[in-house]
C-alpha cells in the first residue's frame, strides 16, 4: 500500500530546496576541489573566477528551476508524493546549514576568525576599513567570541534533529541577520557576504515552514483578562510612542550641534609673544597641536601631531556665548573658578584664531579644521 501524499506546495517551495541542493553540491565540489582550483586561478585573474561563480550561480538556478517545474507537474497526478522529497531535500537544508555555521562557530573559539593583527594596533582608528574596525571590535573579547561561536554551534546541533528544528532557527536568525547587516555595512568580503545571504535566506526558509505554529505564539491572547479602558487604551500607547521619542527630542534640541565640532589643527602657536616651533610637542604636553572640539560640550588638546595620547592630552568641558563669541573651558580636575575664557575671531567654518590665557600662558592660536 503507497504512503499517504503530503498536501500539495507551491512551486517557490520546490524551486528553493532544489535550489540550496545544487548549492549544497556545488560547496561540496569546490571544498574537494579546491587546491586544484587554486592552482587554475593562479595562472589567470580574478575575473576568471567572478565569470566561473557567475556561471555555476546561473547553471544552478536553471537546473533548479527546471526540476522544479518537472516536480509541480508531476505532483499534480494523484499518488505522486512530493512529501519524501521534500523530507529529504529539507534534510540536506538542515544538515547544510548546521555544516556551514558551526564552522564559523568553531572558527571563533579556536581563534582563527577574530585574530588579533598587530600591524593594526598602530594605525589610527580612523584609517581603519569596514573589514579591520569590525574583526578589531569583536575580537577584543574572546570571551564574547566564544559565546557568538557557541550560539552557532548550538543552533547548527539543533537543526540536526526535526524535533528541534524550530529551536534552532530562532537561535540562529537573529545572530545570521546580524551577519549579514555588519556584511553590508562595513564592506566585509564578498565570499562571506554571498555566504552569510544563503545561509540566512535557508534559516528563514526553515522558520516560514512553522509559520502556522508561530503565528498561534506570536499573536495569541494572554490568558489574563483585559482591563477595560475603551478609548484611552489606543491614546495611552500613542502617547508612549511620543514621549519616547520626545525624550530623545528634547534632549537634542536642548543640545543642538555645535558648528566647531570636529578636529582643528593648530597651524601656527605663539606663547607670551615666542613662537611655539613645530617640533617642541616632544618637549611638554601643553605645546598642543590638535584640538578636537566634541559633541555634548566635551574638548581634549593634544601635543602629538601623528597620534592622539591619551595620558598625555588635555581634557575639559566648554560652553560657548555666541553674543561674546568666547568660549568658557574649563579642564578636567579644575572648578568653575579656573575657567579659561577664549576669544573667538576670524571664524569662517574651516579657520579661526584664538585668544586666550592658560593659567599664566598669554595663547595666541591659529586653527584650521582637518
Amino acid at each position: 500500500m503507497s504512503s499517504a501524499a503530503a498536501p500539495r506546495s507551491y512551486w517557490f517551495n520546490k524551486f528553493f530546496e532544489c535550489l540550496y541542493l545544487y548549492i549544497a553540491v556545488a560547496d561540496g565540489l569546490f571544498m574537494f576541489s579546491g587546491p586544484l582550483l587554486y592552482k587554475l586561478f593562479t595562472f589567470t585573474d580574478e575575473h576568471s573566477f567572478i565569470r566561473l561563480f557567475f556561471y555555476v550561480g546561473c547553471a544552478i538556478c536553471l537546473l533548479s528551476a527546471a526540476y522544479a517545474v518537472y516536480w509541480h507537474n508531476k505532483s499534480k497526478n494523484a499518488g505522486f508524493n512530493s512529501g519524501i522529497r521534500h523530507a529529504f531535500l529539507r534534510g540536506v537544508m538542515r544538515y547544510f546549514i548546521a555544516y556551514q555555521v558551526m564552522i564559523y562557530g568553531f572558527a571563533k573559539i579556536l581563534k582563527t576568525q577574530f585574530g588579533h593583527f598587530y600591524m593594526r594596533d598602530n594605525i589610527p582608528v580612523g584609517n581603519l576599513s569596514g573589514f579591520d574596525l569590525t574583526w578589531n571590535y569583536f575580537g577584543h573579547s574572546y570571551t564574547f567570541a566564544v559565546i557568538l561561536g557557541l550560539l552557532q554551534i548550538g543552533g547548527g546541533i539543533l537543526l540536526l534533529f526535526r524535533r528541534t528544528t524550530l529551536s534552532g532557527t530562532c537561535i540562529l536568525l537573529p545572530v545570521m541577520l546580524n551577519i549579514v547587516l555588519i556584511n553590508i555595512f562595513y564592506n566585509i568580503d564578498t565570499g562571506a557576504f554571498i555566504n552569510s545571504i544563503i545561509i540566512t535566506t535557508g534559516v528563514l526558509y526553515l522558520l516560514l515552514l512553522r509559520w502556522p505554529d508561530i503565528k498561534n505564539i506570536l499573536f495569541k491572547q494572554t490568558d489574563l483578562s483585559p482591563v477595560r479602558l475603551s478609548f484611552a487604551k489606543p491614546v495611552i500607547k500613542v502617547l508612549i510612542i511620543g514621549l519616547a521619542f520626545y525624550r530623545i527630542y528634547g534632549f537634542v534640541m536642548a543640545n543642538p550641534p555645535s558648528v566647531f565640532t570636529g578636529k582643528w589643527k593648530i597651524g601656527e602657536f605663539i606663547r607670551n609673544g615666542k613662537p611655539v616651533g613645530k617640533n617642541e610637542w616632544m618637549n611638554g604636553a601643553q605645546n598642543w597641536c590638535y584640538v578636537y572640539i566634541e559633541e555634548g560640550g566635551r574638548i581634549s588638546f593634544c601635543a602629538n601631531p601623528y597620534i592622539f595620547e591619551a595620558n598625555r592630552a588635555w581634557f575639559g568641558r566648554y560652553t560657548y556665548k555666541p553674543n561674546q563669541k568666547i568660549f568658557n573651558i574649563v579642564f578636567d580636575g579644575g572648578t568653575n573658578n579656573d575657567t579659561t575664557r577664549v576669544k573667538i575671531s576670524n571664524y569662517n567654518g574651516k579657520q579661526m584664531q584664538w585668544n586666550a590665557k592658560v593659567y599664566d600662558d598669554i595663547l595666541q592660536l591659529k586653527l584650521v579644521k582637518e
